[in-house]
């Protein structure tokens, strides 16, 4: 086993639950003006539950275009808009993609596995399986044409919310004349639906489906591959998959940190914090707090209650958690059926920032 540093489960600065921090400037941003990190779970669900008091909407410098996302809205415009999602978004629709998700984790994992067998035993269990896999399932459920695909690796990138929000203008008019059976074609003929709120859902939907879900099911399995042991018992059904999915979503939250904005002058665990002062919820540091769960460095398989945040809280917990969980589901189970043993065949590069927890490259041996 190859270990690699643990995530910091506390800003190094960080004296208390909340505390204020500094923004140093780089070499393309000027400082900023600060920050409260919080790092308390019952303090991060405070924050992330009350949208009256902590706003979504972008703070002062931030891209213009954030405000034509559903994720940084507030109610009752945002409440409005994500119950036209969620009704699209039906639990029958999000079934119906199980068939189709494992036979593509199937087919990513035979030809992945055939290709390092016969080329040196190793495979990149990132960028040949999990990366392409939720990719490709997001796009079905979105409606995106296959000639369209091969835009999919370009939007995780820094210019992503500018891309999507363009090509979200091109797939809705694409889906309003030719429908099919898919998120977008339900949206577009959503009459109650204006074009803006729909280029507002279309890219939020895109931006959050790809990327968060590449980190959370590639971190996932990394961390298998660090647990021998766990692997072990997840392979030879002595724990079960269901809670072992939420015990990786909250050792490695696809997201670190969520900003929010106070909305007006309020405290927080004994800390006076002023009407437009940035609040930012560091999530391994709440998924690691000992007032909430035993033993918070143990990855433990059996863990419940598991009350972790990685897929939201409040007005904005995930639109699409039942389809991440549903993609999770089947890909590990594929993956432990392939793979006898997930080994490490080298180090695993960081790849997020303060935002995001990437996992570009999850080398294994092809057994």
């Amino acid at each position: 086993m190859i270990p690699t540093p643990p995530p910091p489960h506390r800003l190094p600065h960080a004296p208390a639950p909340v505390s204020r921090q500094d923004e140093p400037g780089t070499a393309d941003r000027p400082p900023g003006p600060g920050f409260w990190a919080v790092t308390r779970h019952a303090d991060a669900l405070r924050v992330l539950q009350d949208p009256a008091t902590y706003s979504s909407l972008p703070g002062p410098g931030e891209l213009p275009l954030l405000t034509r996302l559903l994720s940084h809205q507030d109610p009752p415009q945002h409440t409005r808009l994500r119950d036209h999602a969620a009704r699209a978004l039906t639990p029958g629709r999000v079934e119906r993609f199980t068939a189709t998700a494992r036979e593509r984790a199937r087919t990513l994992l035979t030809r992945a596995l055939d290709t390092a067998r016969a080329t040196g035993g190793v495979l990149d269990l990132a960028t040949a399986v999990s990366h392409p896999y939720t990719s490709l399932n997001l796009a079905d459920l979105l409606g995106i044409p296959h000639a369209d695909r091969r835009r999919l690796p370009g939007w995780t990138g820094p210019h992503a919310l500018e891309d999507t929000t363009g090509y979200a203008r091109h797939l809705i008019v694409h889906r309003r004349r030719y429908p099919d059976d898919d998120l977008t074609t339900v949206l577009a003929h959503n009459a109650r639906l204006t074009s803006d709120e729909l280029e507002m859902l279309v890219p939020l939907l895109l931006t959050t489906g790809l990327a968060p879900m590449h980190d959370a099911a590639a971190g996932g399995l990394a961390l298998l591959a660090e647990h021998p042991e766990a692997y072990g018992k997840l392979r030879d059904g002595t724990a079960e998959l269901a809670p072992a999915i939420e015990e990786l979503l909250r050792l490695h939250p696809p997201l670190l940190t969520v900003r929010r904005t106070a909305a007006t002058d309020t405290e927080l665990s004994g800390h006076r914090i002023r009407r437009g002062d940035k609040v930012v919820v560091c999530l391994p540091a709440a998924h690691h707090d000992e007032q909430v769960f035993t033993a918070p460095d143990r990855l433990d398989l059996a863990r419940t209650p598991n009350p972790h945040l990685s897929l939201g809280a409040g007005p904005h917990l995930c639109l699409g958690a039942d389809f991440a969980r549903l993609q999770l589901r089947v890909l590990y189970e594929e993956v432990l059926r392939a793979l006898p043993e997930l080994r490490l065949a080298g180090p695993l590069p960081p790849t997020g920032s303060g935002v995001t927890n990437g996992v570009g490259s999850l080398p294994v041996r092809a057994g």
